[in-house]
């Protein structure tokens, strides 16, 4: 059974997710294979480039002159007069249905089992890709965006109701796409798998099951503290509070929540910590608002990289406004780190502490401030912590168990 998985990037936490799916689904003896716009090196021939429509020599001159669009041109136009420009919106994505990208003209999608597609923003065209596609498909939500519209989470589709108009029109048009077609759903957590059972996206009956993200947790490990922190140049008696994710400016990860609530802990104990996180750089106003020790990493390119960081802290916060399922809360558990993380989508899944943390209402930075100074100031309550947050990791993201449940879902959707 060949299975050809379909995504922008193997990046990030979907694209790494995505990454430790293929490998599981690989152990098991299926023959899965990656389709991304670069794929990175060391997979040799598991991965192949995405090719790129070139448009007639006719067309691209009408182009030029203001007199031809494509569909996604079209779109991207009222997308930017309804909302300006992407550096300036205030969402963090929105993807469109059209592309010039035909992952469709690709060998591999033609000899197909069966079509998995990811994360797939800006290198699909779910009209002609779907029009094309013969074989069974499945849709692995790393996010909300297969079933809103452009949108990826539901809270910027709230945030911006001058797009609304827009989000209903690219949400029909990747309804009608499917209409019609053999589709099972992968939810990465049993709140995406809510969340889209009632969103009433998909056609009825569609199968929609719960596959978290695998695990290897004999790299994902604890390892002594001292020396951890000593690798990092960090002083072994400063309390080390971590955070993490692919872009520190993504407002939705929360990163100037944690700081404003770290500027909140009584003057005793926040003189006793230092911040180190990893991921790309903030900008030059956020890096501002820092008024503590602080160690940036910049983006980790190796899993070695990441667990030597997380291994270095001695609290772990995921402060995201919204979060399908919260990897690097599920990689800082494994590493025997005690996390700390809102009351939200997936991460209630991931961290079952996190509403005891909380408590009910809204997350505020206020909120997270008194967790923090709660487990930083108890270092048993942290290593209790610990010690139960890397027992569930080990139970419920094995690499073969998962793997076992991936490849009988593929085989199922064959059937």
């Amino acid at each position: 059974m060949i299975v050809v998985h379909i995504a922008t990037s193997l990046a990030g936490g979907a694209g790494l997710g995505l990454l430790r799916y293929h490998r599981a689904l690989r152990a098991q003896g299926v023959d899965s294979r990656l389709l991304v716009l670069k794929p990175p090196a060391g997979l040799g021939s598991e991965a192949d480039s995405i090719t790129w429509q070139k448009h007639p020599l006719p067309f691209r001159l009408a182009q030029r002159l203001g007199l031809a669009h494509t569909p996604e041109q079209r779109l991207h136009r009222r997308l930017v007069a309804l909302a300006g420009p992407a550096d300036a919106a205030a969402y963090e994505l929105f993807t469109l249905p059209h592309s010039d990208y035909r992952p469709e003209d690709h060998p591999w999608v033609q000899s197909a089992a069966v079509i998995n597609l990811h994360w797939v923003a800006g290198i699909l065209d779910w009209p002609r890709f779907l029009g094309t596609c013969t074989q069974p498909v499945v849709l692995t939500l790393h996010d909300q965006q297969p079933y809103l519209g452009g949108f990826h989470y539901a809270l910027d589709a709230a945030a911006n109701p001058a797009l609304a108009v827009l989000e209903a029109e690219v949400r029909t048009i990747k309804q009608r796409a499917l209409q019609d077609h053999r589709l099972c759903v992968i939810a990465n957590s049993a709140w995406n798998a809510t969340e889209a059972a009632a969103s009433g996206f998909f056609p009825a009956g569609t199968p929609i099951e719960t596959i978290l993200y695998p695990l290897d947790t004999t790299l994902y490990a604890p390892r002594p503290k001292a020396a951890a922190k000593a690798a990092l140049d960090l002083a072994a008696n400063q309390l080390v509070v971590g955070f993490a994710c692919e872009n520190l400016n993504n407002r939705r990860k929360g990163f100037a929540d944690l700081v404003a609530a770290l500027a909140l802990l009584p003057a005793d104990l926040r003189g006793k910590i230092t911040l180190l996180s990893f991921g790309r750089d903030p900008a030059t106003d956020l890096r501002a608002l820092v008024n503590l020790p602080w160690r940036h990493l910049g983006y980790l390119e190796t899993e070695e990289a990441k667990v030597a960081a997380y291994a270095a802290m001695d609290l772990f916060v995921a402060p995201s406004r919204a979060e399908a399922f919260g990897l690097t809360a599920i990689e800082a558990q494994a590493t025997g780190v005690p996390v700390v993380a809102t009351p939200v989508g997936g991460l209630l899944e991931a961290v079952p502490t996190a509403r005891e943390d909380y408590g009910e209402g809204s997350p505020s930075p206020e909120h997270l401030a008194a967790a923090l100074e709660r487990l930083l100031s108890d270092a048993a309550r942290r290593e209790q912590r610990a010690t139960n947050g890397r027992q569930s990791v080990i139970a419920r993201h094995n690499p073969a168990a998962v793997g076992r449940q991936l490849a009988d879902f593929h085989r199922r959707a064959c059937a």
